[in-house]
């Protein structure tokens, strides 16, 4: 007989999303049931890069990213652990007039919001970042940016979480989904059955199965955004610094124990075994412009390169909010790869919509209803 336990809200999905959501309930004193199909920020969560950055988001997403910015800069007094965050600014670099022209655009629409962000000269570039070793035309800085250790903040919030008395249940994915009499009702991998009013679908680059369901069907491609990291030197790159290159960015930082952590184009990524790969000339590419922007590399170990698992949207938005379809469902999920800074605001929005059925975050672009769901 199927063991059945009782749950105030059930979250599917034990990444930042997910697990932050649960965080934010339990301070209000629900009853949440977290179901993870593998282990807590193992996939996209887990191996992304860490960035926290307010610079360049689209403009939809700002209220999030602001609210979470606030949230990031109290973690340690919210989780009991600063998971080695650190602002040590974000400059985007500009060396094509189109790209100038974009940011100083984008620039004055960001700071009515508030984000800070400092339009820079070529000449303030190469004074400011003299490690940067090609000369621009301008950049674009936030200095409240910075970053985090993303294989720390999820199992530290998933720490922080069951201290709270939240049950998460790793190594149990879902086999089938319903609804009946007013409850959700999930089968497990491991024999249990969770019922429950509220669902929250968290489920990262298997967002959409999860949402197939209910009837609904939303247009989410995975991808796998692709990372190298190198071995340690003394500390230069003062900055995350971001750069398009032919259509994608460049992206780097240099984290305290002295690693330069860097990234550009996808690897590969299949949904049905979970896991991900990474194609070693993407590898290659990003290496000689990691060289070509930050020559202290030439020469140095490059120790490692990985890749995971996400889930990206047609217009790199989340699919965030109730479902049009089923009373008591939020969906959270499709970041398309820029969602580890979001994640603490996104679970804090999803325990508003539960708890008070409305958000002062602005979410309107990421409404479920922009996109056919059937």
């Amino acid at each position: 007989m199927a063991e059945t336990t009782e749950t105030d809200i059930a979250i599917i999905g034990g990444g930042i999303a997910g697990v932050a959501s649960a965080y934010h309930l339990a301070l209000a004193g629900k009853r949440v049931t977290v179901l993870e199909k593998g282990t807590v920020g193992a996939q996209a969560s887990g191996v992304n890069f860490g960035g926290l950055r307010t610079n360049g988001r689209a403009m939809a997403e700002l209220s999030l990213s602001l609210r979470a910015r606030e949230i990031w800069r109290k973690l340690k007094d919210l989780i009991g652990h600063d998971c080695e965050t650190e602002f040590t600014g974000h400059v985007e670099i500009c060396d094509r007039e189109d790209h100038l022209a974009a940011v100083e655009k984008w620039a004055p629409e960001a700071n009515a919001f508030g984000v800070g962000a400092e339009m820079l000269s070529g000449a303030a570039v190469a004074k400011r970042f003299p490690w940067i070793g090609r000369r621009m035309l301008g950049g674009i800085y936030v200095a409240t940016d910075g970053a985090a250790n993303p294989r720390l903040v999820t199992p530290v919030f998933a720490r922080a979480v069951r201290k709270l008395g939240v049950t998460i249940r790793e190594q149990e994915p879902v086999t089938s989904l319903g609804y009946h009499n007013g409850r959700f009702e999930i089968a497990t991998g491991k024999g249990a059955v969770i019922r429950s009013p509220i669902l929250v679908n968290a489920a990262g680059a298997w967002g959409n199965r999860i949402a197939q369901h209910f009837g609904e069907d939303y247009p989410l491609d995975v991808m796998a955004p692709q990372m190298v990291v190198s071995e340690p030197f003394a500390r230069q790159v003062t900055a995350t610094v971001d750069y398009p290159v032919n259509g994608r960015f460049f992206y780097a930082r240099q984290i305290g124990r002295g690693n330069l952590l860097f990234g550009r184009g996808p690897g590969r990524a299949d949904l049905d075994t979970s896991r991900a790969s990474y194609v070693p000339q993407n590898v290659f590419d990003a290496s000689r412009i990691a060289i070509d922007i930050l020559p202290m590399l030439k020469g140095r170990t490059f120790l490692r390169t990985w890749s995971g698992v996400e889930g990206k949207t047609p217009d790199s938005l989340p699919i965030l909010g109730p479902s049009p379809v089923r009373d008591g469902l939020i969906h959270a999920f499709g970041f398309s790869g820029h969602g580890f800074q979001l994640g603490p605001a996104t679970g804090a929005v999803v325990a508003d919509l539960i708890l008070r059925g409305k958000t002062a975050t602005d979410i309107s672009g990421f409404s479920p209803r922009r996109f056919k769901t059937s």
